[in-house]
């Protein structure tokens, strides 16, 4: 049985990012990611990206090669490159939540950008992939909750 090759990222969305441009995203993930047998979630979480990608690992590293290139976001943080015995998102060529934790009186405006470029420099980013399979659980919890089929059981603590 051929091992899933999966990576996760972070990354920081471009300033003034739209609800139009993560459509436009989401259209352009479902458009390449079936033919080349991608899976996956993406999460925007206030102006930070988070995605996972899984398939054959020529196909995820095409794919992850094209989305660094995305004037979309920027500041690109690897956080997991794993081989895996099966998908974790089978059924969505991209799934996709967002969570806004902003508070509701402060304008988009008022808020200075988010670079992510400042963590990657921290010594301690290396702490970030540590916490990438909790985040993975999370999102196979999203997808669980949907009623999708064909994920595997959500991990257990030892």
């Amino acid at each position: 049985m051929a091992l899933i090759f999966q990576v996760a990222y972070l990354s920081s969305a471009q300033a003034g990012l739209s609800d139009g441009d993560v459509h436009d995203i989401l259209r352009a993930s479902k458009r390449n990611n079936v033919p080349a047998g991608i899976s996956g979630m993406l999460l925007l979480i206030d102006q930070v990206f988070f995605q996972v990608l899984e398939g054959d690992k020529n196909a995820v590293e095409v794919t992850l090669d094209r989305i660094s290139r995305d004037i979309r976001h920027s500041g690109i943080i690897h956080v997991l490159a794993t081989e895996r015995p099966e998908r974790h998102f089978p059924d969505w060529s991209m799934g996709f939540e967002k969570f806004v934790y902003r508070e509701a009186d402060i304008q988009a405006s008022d808020v200075e950008p988010f670079d992510i470029a400042d963590i990657a420099r921290n010594p301690t980013v290396s702490a970030l992939a540590g916490k990438a399979p909790e985040l993975i659980s999370f999102m196979r919890s999203l997808y669980t909750g949907r009623n999708m089929r064909g994920a595997p059981a959500l991990d257990r603590p030892a």
